[in-house]
């Protein structure tokens, strides 16, 4: 193996690597909104949740 081969096999081994990250991230971010959503409807009235959802959506959108 050259060492341009094995420098192409890191660089795809570490892409590889950062995609798992990336995928790791997102479906626990997903769980945990989830989770805060259930905490949300053991103390919250239905309309209060989704006003808050709404709100929260809000600023999500206007970061961009």
């Amino acid at each position: 193996m050259t060492r341009k081969t094995s420098q192409e096999a890191l660089n795809q081994l570490s892409q590889i690597s950062a995609n798992q990250v990336d995928d790791f991230l997102r479906r626990s971010s997903i769980t945990f909104l989830e989770c805060a959503i259930n905490l949300m409807a053991t103390h919250m009235s239905k309309e209060e949740i989704v006003a808050t959802l709404e709100q929260e959506t809000k600023l999500v959108k206007e970061m961009g």
